[in-house]
This record gives C-alpha cells, structure tokens and sequence, in this order.
C-alpha cells in the first residue's frame, strides 16, 4: 500500500505528491552521495600526499638537528635545505590550500534547488500523522516501520520523532505533539544515540500535556524536567 503518498496527495499545497516526483529525490540523493564519495576520495588522496610529506620531512629534520654543522657540511645537504625551503615548502602549502570541495559543492547546489523545503517537511509530517489518525496506528507502530502491506522497514530516530512533535506543537496540535514527543521521550529513555536532549523532549511534552488539560501529568514531568536540569 501507497499509504503515505496518498496521504501527500491529500495535503493541500504538498509538491511532492506523486511517486514519480519523490523517486528523481530517491535518484537525486544516490547521485549526491557518489559525489560526497568522490570528494571524500580527493580528500584522503591530499591527505596521504601531505602525511607522506610530513614523514620523510620528520625523518630529515631528526638528522639535520642531531648535528646541523655536520649536516650542513655537506655541500649537497646545504643545496638541498635552500631548495626544499624555497620551492618544495611552497609546493606543499599550494596543496594544503587546494580546495577539493568545488565538484560536490556545485552538484549539491545545482541539486538543492530540486530539494523539498520547510514547507513540504511540515507538509511530509503531517501526511504521516493523518496517517496514523486513519488507520488509528500508535507512535510505537510507526517509529519501527510496522505499517501493513509495506515492502520495506523504516524506522525512525529520536531526532525524527522530536520533529514530528515540533510539527505539531507549532500547528497548535497539541493531540499529536503529547503522541511524539513521547514517542522520543521513550525511544531517548531506552538509551537511543541522539543529539536531542531529554531536557528539551520533556519541555515540550509537559506544555502540551498541560494544555490538554491533565495538570497532574505536567507537574510530575515539569518536576522531572526540574530534577534533570539540577544533573547538569
């Protein structure tokens, strides 16, 4: 079943709403990662050329400065410094400051302008929790993916769930954002690596459970909030 994207079909305004759109993003996304791969290739190869310049440089110095006079004694070794010192230091600095970026920075740009926008994220968003309304499916459910006729399983992170339950704390969804954030709330408790902060789950789920009316439930959550900042 074609669930979500019937529900993007659904929303008024979403750009994305045919299948056909969303996979040129699928393809536009695989392109920009054998881009980044690309970059990250040129990078290492700098990389190695400026580690093996540093090595064979460390093994010099060690035995020019064990004895310079000596060193210097030599007519060649004299040549050599004055050489290395004049040119080949210039040389690795025009590598330090070559710039590899400049292949995947001008694909992601040309690609950006195809991208999705805050609109259509708050748009994605809301289409899976129309979703989750119809088909009267949990948050548990749709976090580990478990939708009915599906090929695939997606999850989705702390971050992700923390999104959602933004979404609908700045619709005024105050339903949703209570699903959400404690969704996230549990997913963080169960030791899930996030950079969201539990402080910030829990601010969030306290104001919505209060404005849903049940007073009790935000005191005991403001009071944890209260109890985890004193931690910090």
């Amino acid at each position: 079943m074609l669930l979500l994207l019937i529900c993007l079909g659904c929303i008024k305004g979403e750009f994305f709403t045919s299948i056909g759109q969303m996979t040129d993003l699928i393809y536009a996304e695989k392109d920009l990662v054998h881009s980044l791969k690309a970059y990250i290739q040129e990078e290492e190869t700098k990389l190695s050329k400026i580690k093996s310049w540093a090595e064979t440089m460390e093994s010099l110095t060690v035995k020019s400065t064990s004895d310079p006079e000596g060193y210097l004694a030599h007519p060649v070794n004299a040549y050599k410094l004055v050489k290395r010192l004049n040119k080949e230091w210039l040389e690795l600095e025009n590598l330090v400051l070559q710039d590899m970026t400049k292949g995947f920075i001008t694909n992601l740009t040309v690609q950006r302008q195809f991208f999705p926008n805050e609109e259509d994220e708050t748009g994605a968003a809301k289409a899976l929790m129309r979703l989750q309304d119809t088909y009267k499916l949990d948050s548990e459910t749709i976090s580990k993916g478990e939708f009915p006729g599906t090929k695939y399983r997606s999850t989705l992170t702390v971050d992700d769930c923390f999104g959602m339950g933004k979404t609908a704390y700045s619709d005024g969804d105050y339903y949703h954002t209570v699903l959400w954030m404690q969704q996230a709330l549990k997913q963080h408790d169960n030791g899930e690596q996030t950079t969201i902060s539990k402080a910030d789950i829990l601010d969030y789920l306290s104001y919505a459970v209060f404005q849903l009316g049940d007073l009790q439930r935000a005191i005991e959550l403001t009071r944890r909030l209260v109890i985890l900042g004193k931690t910090y």
